[in-house]
């Protein structure tokens, strides 16, 4: 059975494109006994865990990055063939094989995994900014309504001074105006 018939039902089971690493193991295992075919099946997939278990994730496309890594672990065969993969190496690289009728976009399904990843973050950058908007306009509202109950409070103790100011200088008045007729 073609790679890329191990790799579509791969894909069918998992519910998503299978890195390197699990396309090898399935490819390279016995099934009635889960054995690998060979040491180098066997080395070649040890390698690849350590490796992946000293770098860690180191951001971008996963499945593009672990596909990187095997190969420069287990090398490039005839053909431009990378051991484990079969002719699925030319998916990784965005790349059509020539012997073969393989031709699901795997590079374009990353980019449309990329492109759905971006498109939320992008929908919760634009949310985050409206819940933000709204909230300085309920902010400058409430400032507002600060702002007009001070202004009432300035002109009401105005108006009792005026009123206090007043009364004094009546007093006053009425106090000269009671000497000046003595």
């Amino acid at each position: 059975m073609p790679h890329t018939d191990h790799k579509r039902h791969l894909k069918e089971v998992l519910g998503r494109e299978p890195t390197p690493v699990k396309l090898h193991s399935h490819t390279h295992k016995r099934q009635e006994d889960q054995q690998w075919i060979d040491e180098r099946a066997r080395k070649a997939y040890h390698r690849e865990i350590q490796v992946e278990e000293s770098e860690g994730s180191s951001g971008g496309s996963a499945e593009y990055s672990e596909y990187h890594t095997w190969s420069q672990e287990v090398g490039r065969t005839q053909q431009g063939r990378v051991y484990g993969l079969g002719s699925q190496a030319y998916a990784y690289e965005g790349q059509k094989s020539c012997g073969s009728s393989f031709l699901p976009n795997t590079q374009e399904s990353l980019y449309t995994q990329q492109i759905a990843t971006l498109t939320a973050e992008l929908e919760q950058v634009r949310k985050a900014q409206t819940d933000w908007h709204i909230q300085i306009q309920q902010q400058m509202e409430m400032q507002q309504q600060i702002h007009i109950q001070q202004q009432k409070e300035m002109q009401q103790q105005m108006h009792m001074l005026q009123t206090q100011i007043l009364e004094e200088i009546r007093k006053m008045r009425d106090e000269m105006s009671g000497r000046s007729t003595t």
